[in-house]
């Protein structure tokens, strides 16, 4: 039988056992002070079936893979196509500001199209917009904030544009109906009827877009 490794385990006062599979397909199991390792190990061999099948859709999705090393050649996703990086001597360049470097372009590409979508939905359904930014979120895609600002993700720009689509709306429908709501979902379905299909993309394929 397969055995199943225990990555990390995070003892606190909390009363429940909970496990974690991470982008990277490491488990973490969090876990009350007092439990020992044996019944940990028992509870994870429990559960195997569900872990190996978390980490084997994390790995065959992308996710697990070596760190990005910013060089010629290496492989990165815009509006859902894979190009291959054509760039500069980077060396001396540490990886992080080679990584800057790289969010900087994605944030620089990502505003004007983003803006362009937003613009066209918006002028479509009438949800009118404050203002619209371009963050550094790594794991929300957008956000509407109560005065109706909108915000993207600068990794959204990496998705097929029927998926930044349908995260524009998302945000959009958020202007007349603050919840997550069937008012909600029935105003984002009157805009695209397949957003379950383009959601589903997204959470099964946004793991991909991280570098």
């Amino acid at each position: 039988m397969q055995e199943i490794k225990i990555d990390k385990i995070i003892r606190s006062r909390r009363r429940s056992i909970a496990l974690h599979i991470a982008e990277d397909a490491t488990l973490t199991v969090r876990a009350p002070m007092m439990t020992t390792l044996g019944y940990i190990k028992r509870l994870v061999f429990a559960k195997r079936a569900w872990i190996i099948k978390k980490q084997t859709h994390i790995l065959k999705n992308g996710g697990g893979n070596k760190p990005k090393e910013f060089i010629n050649d290496e492989e990165f996703f815009y509006l859902g196509k894979i190009y291959k990086l054509k760039t500069e001597n980077y060396e001396g360049v540490s990886l992080a500001k080679r990584r800057a470097k790289m969010i900087e372009w994605y944030q620089a590409q990502a505003l004007p199209k983003i803006t362009e979508r937003a613009n066209f939905y918006s002028e479509k359904m009438g949800w009118k917009f404050k203002s619209i930014s371009i963050t550094k979120a790594e794991r929300r895609w957008g956000s509407c904030s109560h005065n109706n600002a909108i915000h993207f993700s600068w990794k959204l720009i990496m998705a097929p544009l029927d998926v930044v689509d349908y995260v524009v709306v998302h945000e959009l429908a958020h202007i007349p109906e603050k919840n997550h709501s069937k008012k909600f979902w029935d105003k984002v379905a009157t805009i695209l009827p397949d957003y379950k299909a383009r959601r589903k993309w997204l959470r099964e394929n946004g793991i991909k877009f991280k570098i």
